[in-house]
């Protein structure tokens, strides 16, 4: 595979064409949802892509966890993020599997799952975590997989949830737009939606 270090100081597959340009304009997004957070011990972000949001959140919480199911993505995160960042080649789902992945040419980040594969599916609650204060999910439409995954981690610490809302769950998956955000309306926790950053959601 073909890397390239690019000039925001990131390696990046070298056949994006797109991603690289405007990711760094999504950070104060994150910044948003970060601001809401109780504590700032545990962030688990997806997709992970190169890295570019687990490192800025790895500069405000303890530890980040991050996966990236995507080889060259995942080959350019490991080169990217500081230590306190736990990171794996995976995607997040309701349930354990595999999956495999629909590559969109020249842009890193929209790739998407597809059903057969060998890349590994985890779960949020499977990690186990001792804390979590914030999960942020920019998984092409695979949101409201990753969240049912993430139940238990949710009901034990009522972390942050910011997630891409832009349709893609309906046209990849045939799931309903708004299906994630009335889930987790759903949980009977009490959350409700904080804010409407461009694309993103973020609840708490």
């Amino acid at each position: 595979m073909d890397l390239i270090k690019r000039d925001d100081g990131f390696w990046w597959p070298a056949d994006d064409g797109w991603c690289h340009k405007v990711i760094h304009e999504e950070l104060p997004d994150l910044d948003a949802a970060a601001r809401l957070t109780k504590g700032k011990f545990v962030a688990v972000q997806a997709g992970g892509n190169v890295g570019v949001w687990a490192n800025h959140l790895a500069k405000s919480f303890v530890g980040v966890v991050t996966v990236e199911p995507d080889a060259a993505n995942y080959e350019c995160l490991k080169r990217n993020v500081p230590d306190n960042v736990l990171h794996r080649r995976a995607g997040l789902g309701a349930m354990a599997g595999s999956m495999g992945l629909v590559n969109v040419e020249g842009n890193a980040g929209a790739h998407y799952a597809k059903a057969d594969g060998q890349i590994p599916i985890i779960t949020i609650d499977s990690l186990n975590l001792s804390a979590c204060d914030l999960i942020c999910l920019d998984i092409e439409g695979y949101e409201p997989f990753a969240l049912q995954g993430a139940e238990q981690t949710i009901r034990k610490y009522r972390p942050v949830i910011m997630f891409e809302e832009k349709g893609l769950s309906e046209r990849y998956y045939g799931i309903v737009r708004g299906t994630a955000e009335q889930w987790v309306l759903d949980l009977g926790m009490g959350y409700r939606v904080r804010d409407r950053v461009r694309k993103d959601l973020i609840l708490s």
